[in-house]
């Protein structure tokens, strides 16, 4: 016996349909979309070949084949493996079934507005077709966002626009249907509808999922009954996360990050007795699937362009007024915060994209920038609005948030990376290695996982100074991804490097140290010989050209010094500068940073002998972040204006600054005054705020275009952002 459900609203049909048809087809929609939420989590759960089987052999109850719905799940499952390895295979594969989604998806809603077939109690007709149409058009964006291209990012801003316009149709149509009652979707709420299957007894049964009342005779129809009765159950398992073969997620959640806790959970025979529920939203059954997705896809598309729109750097930012839009952050990380209520890919996708955001390699929101505590409850933030300290740093409310992904999806790679990731930004690099060496990555079924995981490793284990074994992972990935195997190759040889430095200096046994310097000399020397081979989006990535400068630099320098020993020709320690690249200094522990320390200031060769003013800034700018790190800012401070940027501008009058324009190294210049406002903050705080911004604005206008100026003018421009705010 089910529960009773309240009385329904909707429109009669129109002239086209009749209302049994109307019904069937409604409910064959439901579980279509059951069918592709379920195929998407499958994927979560590093299963993306029981996904696309069932997309492939999925059972429709629908008389018209609806296939777009289908291959918008297929689109999501090739972005997700797309933006998890940057191979232009996977790109361009993605890219196509996304572009066919978009074309469906206009006819699609198209067709639903003529037959006027509401399908929600709460939007428009056709609604839920705008809304795949939009997801598509934005993930096709965001893979030619993420080339690190200017050309490409231009592009974007195309596919940018024709997503902000739907979704501002979605929005007005939304509005104007719910005039009445003054909501919008910016308020709307994760319970907005009210049942799922209900049926007052054995012969008459209503659905949320059918918005109108249903006739007597549709009551006692046993087909429809079966169906709305599969669809509720698919959905009550899907809430729950025991829908892609997995036990309830509640059985496997935890409070605590890392192995320590996953070991205390399985002790815990009480803790497995008790019933421990997710969140109301998350086992919410009582919301029609079409509302559900409407709802969390438009709360998370929005979110993400005004997120995208808000951060792109101003070297192309001139082209935003094509789009005629400026994101607000705040307001974008709020409602990709809304999508993570629901218990769908929306859900998944917005917690990723936060995930990468706050705690991913290249981390937006710099650890350094902290803010002034908030006296509110910032446990409590999510059941309203975050506050903005908790946008800026969420803490203990996007570990929550990991955990109970962690319960839902126990299979996958994925999500024990970003735990791990969490971890390593915790100041915990050796829990990060030890959880992700809890896994055999070679059982890993996404390709692309193993690959970031193993990539991820090697930057942990750069963290820790573990660089044989670093550089041993780098190598294993040459047979694994298509990325840049010239930067694997070079990064492992300046790994090779370092160990063969700290053996000179006698920081390590020199057993192995003619190993690592033939495994250095061969590996720098030879990674040009394989960049071009694997091009993305038909051009060398930002980091492939940027090391192929490197060891252009590294021989001129030999031919210079009339240099037997080519690595007697390499200055400042090249994994630590690409240490920066990938956040490094942020994720040192202590005692890591002291060794960081030594390495930069004590080695000794030809080169770093000779020194170059351009080595020298670099040397000098690495070292005072260390300094800062360690809690050393005065001489960290002085050391950047005295030895870096003194080099990169000169104060005429208080009213007139001028840059030394250089072209070595063209990365290090806005960046060294970004960090300088970081050295404000620290030492300042709020009252530094004006300074602060002052360098960060010298930072954004050092230059219209240089090396990694998309990565590194994105960060600009969110510290701009965030104090602006």
């Amino acid at each position: 016996m089910f529960r009773v459900l309240g009385a329904l609203t909707g429109s009669k049909g129109s002239s086209e349909l009749s209302q049994d048809q109307r019904s069937k087809k409604i409910l064959s929609q439901a579980h279509d979309f059951e069918v592709a939420l379920q195929a998407m989590d499958y994927v979560l759960d590093d299963h993306p070949g029981k996904g696309m089987a069932l997309l492939k052999n999925g059972k429709s109850h629908s008389q018209d084949d609806d296939r777009s719905v289908r291959v918008l799940a297929r689109g999501v499952i090739e972005f997700l493996e797309a933006t998890l390895g940057f191979e232009a295979s996977v790109m361009k594969k993605a890219a196509t079934t996304l572009a066919e989604a978009q074309q469906l998806s206009q006819k699609r809603r198209q067709c639903f507005q003529k037959l006027k077939l509401k399908t929600s109690s709460l939007y428009p007709p056709g609604t839920e077709y705008a809304v795949t149409y939009t997801e598509a058009c934005l993930l096709h964006a965001l893979l030619m966002l993420f080339s690190e291209s200017m050309v490409e990012s231009a592009k974007a801003l195309f596919k940018l626009r024709k997503a902000y316009h739907m979704l501002q149709e979605i929005l007005n149509d939304i509005n104007a249907a719910k005039a009445s009652s003054g909501a919008s979707i910016h308020s709307q709420d994760a319970n907005a509808s009210c049942a799922s299957f209900i049926a007052a007894d054995t012969s008459k049964f209503k659905s949320v999922d059918i918005p109108y009342e249903l006739t007597p005779q549709e009551q006692q129809d046993r087909k429809l009954m079966e169906l709305a009765e599969d669809i509720y159950h698919m959905r009550k398992k899907r809430l729950e996360g025991a829908h892609i073969g997995n036990s309830p997620a509640a059985e496997r959640l935890r409070t605590n990050l890392g192995l320590q806790a996953m070991s205390d959970l399985s002790l815990d025979s009480e803790a497995k007795k008790r019933p421990i529920n997710l969140s109301n939203e998350e086992i919410e059954q009582d919301q029609a699937t079409i509302d559900e997705f409407i709802h969390s896809g438009v709360n998370l598309c929005f979110g993400i362009l005004q997120v995208v729109l808000s951060l792109i750097p101003p070297a192309i930012g001139a082209v935003l007024s094509i789009v005629g839009f400026h994101g607000s952050r705040e307001e974008g990380l709020r409602m990709i915060w809304r999508s993570t209520k629901d218990r769908n890919i929306h859900g998944g996708i917005g917690l990723l994209s936060l995930l990468f955001y706050y705690d991913g390699p290249f981390q937006f929101t710099d650890v350094d920038f902290d803010v002034p505590a908030t006296s509110e409850d910032t446990d409590k933030a999510l059941s309203s609005d975050l506050d903005k300290p908790t946008l800026l740093h969420p803490g203990q409310l996007l570990e929550d948030s990991l955990l109970r992904a962690r319960a839902v999806f126990p299979n996958s790679a994925l999500w024990l990376l970003q735990e791990s990731r969490m971890l390593s930004s915790k100041g915990r690099p050796q829990d990060a290695v030890d959880l992700m060496d809890s896994i055999d990555v070679n059982g890993i079924e996404m390709r692309q996982v193993k690959a970031i995981m193993i990539f991820d490793r090697a930057m942990t284990l750069v963290h820790l100074h573990e660089f044989e074994r670093a550089a041993e992972d780098l190598l294993s990935l040459l047979d694994i991804s298509e990325w840049s195997h010239a930067l694997y190759t070079y990064f492992a040889g300046c790994c090779y490097l370092e160990n063969y430095r700290m053996c000179q200096i006698g920081m390590m046994d020199t057993t192995k140290m003619s190993f690592y310097k033939e495994r250095a000399t061969k590996l720098i020397f030879s990674s040009p010989e394989l960049a071009g081979k694997k091009k993305f989006m038909a051009k060398n990535t930002p980091l492939e050209r940027f090391m192929l400068r490197k060891v252009d630099q590294f021989k001129r320098n030999q031919f210079a010094l009339k240099l037997n020993d080519p690595l007697e020709a390499i200055g400042v320690s090249p994994v630590h500068e690409l240490t920066y690249f990938y956040n490094g200094y942020n994720r040192m522990t202590k005692s890591a940073l002291a060794v960081s320390h030594r390495l930069l200031t004590e080695y000794k060769n030809a080169m770093v002998e000779r020194c170059n003013p351009d080595q020298e800034l670099i040397k000098n700018f690495l070292v005072s972040l260390t300094l800062r790190r360690l809690g050393n800012l005065d001489d960290g401070c002085e050391l950047l204006d005295k030895h870096v940027l003194s080099h990169l501008f000169t104060t005429e009058t208080p009213d007139k600054f001028k840059y030394f324009k250089k072209t070595e190294d063209p990365w290090l210049y806005p960046t060294a005054f970004y960090e300088r406002a970081l050295f404000t903050w620290k030492l300042k705080g709020m009252d530094g705020l004006d300074e602060c911004k002052t360098w960060l604005l010298r930072a954004q206008n050092y230059a219209e275009d240089y090396e990694l100026s998309t990565r590194i003018g994105m960060k600009i421009k969110a510290a701009i952002d965030r104090l602006d705010a």
